[in-house]
């Protein structure tokens, strides 16, 4: 091995040594070096390189004999992945039997339940019952013991699922009630399907009406003295209830109505982008003309962090004038929908969202222009502020393109009223529709550590199976 060396001179006090352009050894010695010096100093790294090479050389004959090469087939190996793949997800499929979740569904309901929510450090269950006049009884409290399981960072019981109901719900509501009834087969299941796949961790059910199941048990810890947690708003719950969707938002930006709908609005969608993770999304303001809100964006994009982020800035920095004028924003939102592009978007659910304290125009010549009869395009109509007219007219818009008017006061519960309507086809689809829908993997609220450096050591994903109640209950009753 033939090396290039150079010496060069540093203030008269150090002398470094470089190889081919590379820093093979460095020292720091005095101005007087003699040549002898200098020749012992390469001859040093010359003889360490040859060491290091016969090393090298020697560990590869000591070990070659225990290995042999062998030629690959890119196309099998390919193949084998695939499969393997494909009998992995079959086994997480398995557990989702929706025969299963029907058969459930079609049994026969009582008024006497066995369940536990929202589980404190002392950990109960409590057994509800209902007298004749409907009202619930007292509780009863059965205490649980649980052990430690590392694959899950948490206290849990393997006997027994969990019920989580979010806090502005009543839990003794005759629905709720029901629901809690006939999910507690679900435990059965649960246990079972982790039998049969160690490999799972979490199971969860998420119900239209805002309960979770989860199996195994263990102590629900609300981050918050709040408990905020709803699972209609999980990522998972929204990509299984509706399919992903191209979205344009119409906000009324006229004189009159834009200070009040600023201030909603921006509440709104800064909630709103916490769910809209799979949507194309476009928002601009309208008067008597339309125009986007970020200027530099000329068609939807993608709801990303990024450009989540752009928008909401933006909505604040909206400007009030002119009078309004619903042709214009509509027809706007319709050539952005519905125009033949190559950029990416979702292809699937076309939703138009508006935004404004009312009006008495219906805009019907535009919707015979673009959206009917086929109706292609569902209108959500959103009515803010003070009704200085007659909502007569949004709801006419809703209804007749296969939407829905809500009031601004129940923004809190948008997320369930268009999943409703959203889920439509799905549930008319019936069999033929996907009963399974790969989510994104991500840690879920379920996993829950407090230690935050065995947190940063080990962050373990959820495998949560879901059905959604409201599909499910719509297929059976033929709804």
């Amino acid at each position: 091995m033939v090396h290039c060396f150079s010496l060069v001179q540093q203030n008269n006090e150090t002398v470094q040594i470089f190889c081919d352009s590379n820093l093979l050894k460095e020292k720091t010695f005095s101005s007087c070096l003699s040549c002898a010096t200098v020749n012992e100093i390469i001859l040093d790294i010359w003889t360490s390189e040859q060491n290091n090479t016969f090393e090298i050389e020697y560990i590869y004959n000591e070990e070659r004999r225990r290995f042999s090469l062998v030629k690959n087939q890119p196309r099998k190996i390919v193949e084998k992945v695939a499969s393997d793949i494909d009998k992995l997800l079959a086994k997480k499929r398995k557990a989702l039997d929706v025969s299963l979740f029907l058969l459930l569904l079609s049994s026969h309901f009582t008024l006497d339940f066995l369940f536990f929510c929202k589980l404190s450090d002392n950990t109960i269950i409590t057994s509800y019952s209902m007298d004749g006049e409907g009202e619930v009884e007292n509780p009863s409290h059965i205490k649980l013991e649980f052990v430690y399981d590392p694959n899950f960072k948490n206290n849990v019981n393997y006997s027994y699922t969990a019920v989580q109901i979010p806090t502005d719900i009543y839990k003794g509501a005759p629905v709720i009630l029901n629901e809690l009834n006939w999910t507690q087969a679900l435990e059965k299941v649960f246990m079972e399907n982790s039998r049969e796949d160690p490999s799972l961790l979490w199971q969860a059910f998420g119900s239209a009406t805002g309960v979770t199941r989860y199996y195994p048990a263990t102590p629900w810890k609300a981050p918050d003295k709040i408990d905020l947690y709803d699972v209609r708003r999980r990522p998972w719950y929204i990509q299984g209830a509706s399919s992903p969707k191209d979205m344009v938002i119409l906000v009324d930006s006229c004189q009159i109505s834009l200070f009040v709908l600023l201030y909603l609005f921006a509440s709104f969608f800064k909630s709103f982008c916490i769910l809209i993770s799979t949507f194309s999304l476009f928002v601009f303001q309208f008067n008597e003309k339309a125009e986007a809100v970020v200027p530099c964006f000329k068609h939807l994009v993608q709801a990303n962090v990024r450009n989540k982020k752009i928008f909401k800035e933006a909505v604040q920095q909206m400007q009030a004038k002119g009078t309004t004028d619903y042709k214009s924003g509509f027809h706007f939102a319709f050539n952005q929908l519905l125009n033949k592009t190559n950029v990416p978007r979702a292809n699937c659910n076309k939703i138009i969202m508006l935004f404004t304290d009312g009006g008495e125009d219906r805009a019907q010549d535009v919707f015979m222009q673009y959206n009917w009869p086929n109706k292609t395009v569902r209108v959500f109509t959103f009515s803010v502020g003070q009704h200085n007219y007659d909502v007569t007219p949004l709801q006419w818009i809703a209804c007749t393109n296969k939407g829905r008017l809500i009031f601004g006061h129940l923004f809190v519960l948008f997320h369930q009223e268009y999943l409703d309507v959203l889920g439509r086809p799905m549930v008319l689809a019936g069999s033929d529709a996907k009963q399974v829908q790969w989510t994104n993997v991500y840690q879920d609220a379920l996993v829950r550590i407090s230690d935050p450096m065995e947190f940063s050591k080990c962050i373990k994903h959820v495998f949560c199976f879901f059905l959604l109640l409201s599909t499910c209950s719509k297929l059976l009753l033929g709804q």
